[in-house]
């Protein structure tokens, strides 16, 4: 899997946009854990709306992935998972969310 890019947090703007995600989450910002909480939170309610902005997720974890958006919509379940961990798991994902997240207000 690629690295994160400038332009794949406009592409996650889009995304969230699409989905509508309200960033007012719940989380105590003293928290030492915030980051990672924060990361979770956004993946949760991205996989509860994905539904929203399938093609859109298809091209963008297909890309990163080195595929296309319909190859990536027809792997198995498994290859799926194993992609979409390795992009929760990605070095500045907190912060590539945050960028995004600023984008869509």
């Amino acid at each position: 899997m690629r690295q994160l890019i400038t332009n794949d947090v406009f592409k996650m703007s889009k995304i969230l946009k699409k989905l509508n995600l309200n960033f007012d989450f719940n989380i105590d910002s003293k928290d030492k854990n915030w980051d990672e909480k924060f990361g979770v939170e956004i993946i949760k309610k991205i996989a509860e709306n994905a539904h929203l902005a399938q093609n859109e997720i298809n091209d963008f974890l297909g890309e990163l992935a080195g595929i296309t958006g319909d190859e990536f919509g027809k792997l198995p379940i498994k290859d799926a998972i194993k992609i979409i961990n390795e992009f929760k798991n990605l070095d500045g994902i907190n912060d590539f969310f945050k960028s995004a997240g600023q984008l869509t207000q």
